[in-house]
């Protein structure tokens, strides 16, 4: 059958669209979909499966972590059903990155996103934010629309840099452009929009620095470093000029809508249990007295859309310092790799899956990162996974071209 040589591509298509909708009414339609893409990869890409488990178990400890935090939670029966789902979801985001070549999994993400964010301007869903209402569409709220859109124009952006790239994606990269800006700026979401921005120009400067040798690229980010240290001088000035921009120019609260009252909640929990934590999500979603009152106290009255929005402190109280530890550690291992490959073989699509984990990482100190059923999941093991990608010096990247390992029984296709 034609179609499962591109079973990998249909299916991530599909699991992105399906893991960024986030409808209540349709939660179970969709997870149920989910589990049967993800078997079908399973049957015929059997191989795939098991390179996940043998070389990527580090990148999947802390999920693991989580599930296995319902032996010690205070809401047992919530901390392992959730915790599956997310393992579940984590290892999806690994499969993908293990099926597809990072220049293919771009493609698909343009596609896939460039769909989506139309969907979501037809169903015209709205949210409220500090600002009014403003659209969410699909998603659960703006700062989810907001990313979507953000990716958008780095993937569109991505492709548009990328060499032999068919006429009909160039075309849907160009569309995609406005499209996005549009939505980021609709959103009234401050990360968002400095995210996009940095972002952009970030992708574009690797691009750029590809010209150069390894070691040329290694000594104009010396020569970077030297040239900006000075000015580490101003940064009580810098310091002073972000608050103004933030808080008085786009008019954000101090207290970042509420976050540092939930952050100083946070930081009392994980003194209470550092080592091991109260389990995955049973502070939001279990009947202790903590609970209650942080529900109470945020005028929450359901905790499965609710966190402490940062992403280390979310890890800390549910799954404790242990949790913290794999979690910290992925981020050095990864974190290194990416820089080692932007220095020695940078590609757009590597450069951009890299610049995807830097602003997830960013982000995580503001926000929940990854999460059970999230597009942003698999977006973020992708790019784990693509650090340690070693490609083949020629421009054009074929699945031909990947490791032996990760090819798992993929039938020839055509390179794009």
């Amino acid at each position: 059958m034609a179609l499962l040589a591109f079973l990998p591509e249909i299916a991530a298509f599909l699991l992105l669209i399906g893991m960024a909708t986030q409808l209540p009414q349709f939660g179970a339609i969709i997870a149920l979909a989910e589990f049967a893409i993800v078997g079908l990869l399973f049957v015929f890409r059997t191989t795939a499966f098991i390179e996940v488990v043998r070389r990527w178990w580090w990148l999947l400890l802390m999920p693991a972590i989580a599930t296995l935090s319902g032996f010690w939670s205070d809401a047992p029966m919530i901390s392992f059903r959730y915790g599956a789902q997310y393992l579940f979801t984590c290892i999806i985001g690994v499969l993908i990155a293990c099926t597809m070549t990072p220049r293919r999994y771009v493609q698909v993400l343009l596609v896939a996103l460039f769909v989506f964010c139309i969907l979501c301007i037809v169903n015209g869903r709205q949210g409220t934010s500090a600002e009014g209402w403003v659209l969410i569409g699909l998603t659960g709220s703006k700062n989810q629309m907001a990313y979507a859109a953000q990716i958008l124009m780095l993937s569109a952006i991505a492709v548009l840099l990328m060499r032999n790239m068919p006429l009909q994606l160039k075309a849907v990269a160009v569309l995609s452009l406005p499209l996005s800006a549009y939505l980021v700026a609709g959103t009234n979401s401050a990360t968002a929009v400095l995210m996009a921005v940095g972002g952009s120009a970030a992708l574009m400067g690797l691009w750029w620095a590809q010209r150069l040798p390894p070691g040329g690229r290694l000594w104009a980010l010396i020569g970077a470093l030297v040239v900006l240290s000075p000015l580490t001088l101003l940064i009580p000035e810098a310091i002073e000029f972000i608050d103004h921009f933030v808080f008085g120019t786009l008019g954000k609260d101090p207290t970042l809508t509420g976050r540092t009252t939930l952050w100083a909640h946070a930081d009392a929990l994980i003194a209470e249990r550092p080592l091991l934590g109260y389990g995955y999500q049973a502070i939001w979603m279990g009947d202790s007295s903590e609970t209650i009152g942080l529900k109470r106290l945020m005028g929450v009255e359901d905790g499965r859309q609710f966190h402490f929005h940062h992403a280390f402190r979310i890890v800390a109280v549910d799954t404790g310092m242990v949790g913290l530890a794999a979690f910290v550690v992925m981020l050095l291992l990864v974190g290194f790799a990416g820089l080692k490959q932007l220095l020695l073989r940078p590609r757009v699509e590597t450069s951009f899956f890299f610049l995807i984990f830097a602003l997830m990482v960013a982000r995580a100190f503001t926000d929940a990162i990854i999460g059970p059923f999230s597009m942003h999941t698999l977006l973020f093991f992708a790019a784990c996974v693509y650090a340690f990608w070693g490609m083949q010096p020629a421009e054009e990247a074929a699945p031909e071209q990947a490791p032996e390992a990760w090819r798992a029984r993929r039938p020839a296709t055509p390179a794009y």
